[in-house]
């Protein structure tokens, strides 16, 4: 994570989807919050700006955006085309500073092979 403006960083829940037409990103506190794009890093491009606008919003009404950061999350949810992706937000709600992370379940040495063409699949 990059903090080098020495902003603290929110973090935020995505559930990233693989669909026949592209990726689908929601975030997971408020699944109505969501970008789409053929390749996954249109999604996240269209992605940010839909949260920043969100998180700008809620702020200037006066509610907390900590209250939508990644606290809990059912991984039920995540299967072959759901995957889990957190969002850094900097203090100033900057989309051009935000940065997302993938994360997968721990996996054994030797599933790591499983494991990378699972990651390939979703990604290509």
């Amino acid at each position: 994570m990059n903090t080098e403006s020495g902003d603290d960083q929110l973090i935020y829940g995505v559930i990233s989807e693989r669909t026949p037409r592209g990726y689908v990103l929601r975030l997971s506190s408020d699944p109505s919050i969501s970008a789409k794009g053929t390749v996954f890093e249109e999604a996240v491009y269209y992605f940010y700006r839909v949260l920043s606008d969100f998180l700008k919003k809620e702020r200037d009404e006066g509610k907390d955006i900590r209250d939508f950061t990644f606290m809990h999350f059912d991984f039920h949810e995540l299967d072959q085309v759901h995957f889990l992706t957190l969002v850094s937000v900097p203090e100033n709600i900057d989309p051009h500073k935000m940065e997302m992370t993938m994360t997968f379940p721990q996996t054994r040495l030797v599933d790591l092979g499983d494991t990378f063409n699972q990651l390939k699949a979703l990604l290509s």
